[in-house]
């Protein structure tokens, strides 16, 4: 199974631990190149776009 961790969410390419970061957001590990970029923030919107779907609280 891949790891999603060793990998940029926006472009997908082995991070390396000493430049990267991780998205607030997301908490998922960004490049040097990806961080606060367009492409980012468009990822970021389209992950947590579909977090909730499918799901309804259960306390109504």
């Amino acid at each position: 199974m891949e790891n999603i961790f060793s990998k940029c969410f926006v472009c997908e390419k082995e991070v390396d631990p000493e430049t990267s970061s991780r998205n607030p957001a997301v908490n998922l590990p960004v490049c040097a190149n990806c961080k606060g970029s367009d492409n980012e923030k468009k990822k970021e919107a389209e992950l947590l776009e579909g977090m909730a779907d499918g799901f309804v609280c259960g306390c109504i």
